[in-house]
């Protein structure tokens, strides 16, 4: 389910003294099956965008497009639109309602006009793919459950609506270690199983681990597109940014202007950079 942005430009309270332009003549297109990692500087357009990408947010110029439907067209039905785009906000458990965790989850499904059988078996099989398969916490409340496991409910809501294209606003925010290793694993996982993601980070070291596409916002333009390799090579684009180079990618640079000859720019993550420079090592190339 592709998704192209032309030219989108978004304008907030235009006309006032407090006009801002948010976005100006972003064009992008999402490929299916693409694990993408949006980044950018504190208001430089990120979460103006995602909004724009399931109908939340019209254009004031400029067009997106969702599996062939123009969200611009009034005929366009926004509840089509987010059966194929699902949005998880930051810190979406604050957004948790529900009686119990089972109810909360099969709120989206409800929204679509499903009946109670397949809202209730959407509602298990999302639990069960976030990793929270016991029937016996579904019937609990969502507030007696960990930060981590709050999450999973979240997205668990958006994933029992079977969007193509799971959006996610800094999904490991807040978090302890060990709940972004858990929401790491599960992004993996849900993208494994053909859904195409995209996370907004501020964290350079989970968008090098999991994004095999990055997308870089500066004051409301998009100014870099590109694997990560190749995103990571302009670090002075990137530190024009407002943005740092992953550690181990700021590592490999240093490591390259010391002399250490053969350090690949692919050598972005803790896995790729330690044999890049014991092979360094045992070449003599230092």
């Amino acid at each position: 389910m592709p998704i192209e942005v032309k030219d989108l430009t978004h304008v907030y309270m235009p006309g006032t003294p407090f006009e801002k332009k948010a976005l100006d003549g972003v064009s992008f297109t999402l490929e299916n099956g693409e694990f993408v990692g949006l980044i950018g500087h504190t208001g430089s357009g990120k979460s103006t965008l995602i909004m724009h990408l399931n109908g939340l947010l019209k254009p004031t110029l400029g067009s997106v497009t969702v599996d062939g439907l123009d969200l611009s067209d009034k005929n366009v039905s926004l509840r089509d639109v987010r059966k194929r785009v699902g949005l998880v906000f930051q810190y979406p458990e604050y957004q948790l309602f529900e009686e119990t965790v089972i109810g909360d989850v099969m709120f989206g499904p409800k929204n679509l006009g499903l009946g109670a059988e397949e809202c209730r078996a959407r509602a298990e099989e999302a639990l069960a793919q976030v990793g929270l398969p016991d029937a016996a916490l579904w019937e609990k409340s969502p507030f007696e459950l960990s930060g981590g496991q709050k999450r999973r409910v979240a997205i668990a809501g958006v994933l029992a609506m079977k969007p193509g294209t799971l959006i996610l606003d800094e999904p490991t925010a807040g978090l302890d270690p060990r709940g972004r290793d858990e929401i790491m694993a599960l992004m993996r996982a849900i993208h494994a199983k053909g859904t195409t993601v995209v996370m907004v980070s501020h964290s350079m070291t989970d968008v090098s681990r999991l994004c095999g596409r990055i997308l870089v916002m500066n004051h409301a333009r998009l100014t870099l597109d590109g694997s990560p390799a190749d995103v990571f090579a302009d670090a002075a684009r990137l530190r024009e940014a407002g943005l740092d180079l992953p550690p181990c990618a700021a590592l490999a640079e240093r490591l390259r202007g010391a002399g250490f000859a053969g350090i690949p720019g692919e050598a972005f993550t803790q896995e790729a950079l330690a044999p890049a420079i014991l092979a360094a090592l045992g070449r003599g190339n230092v």
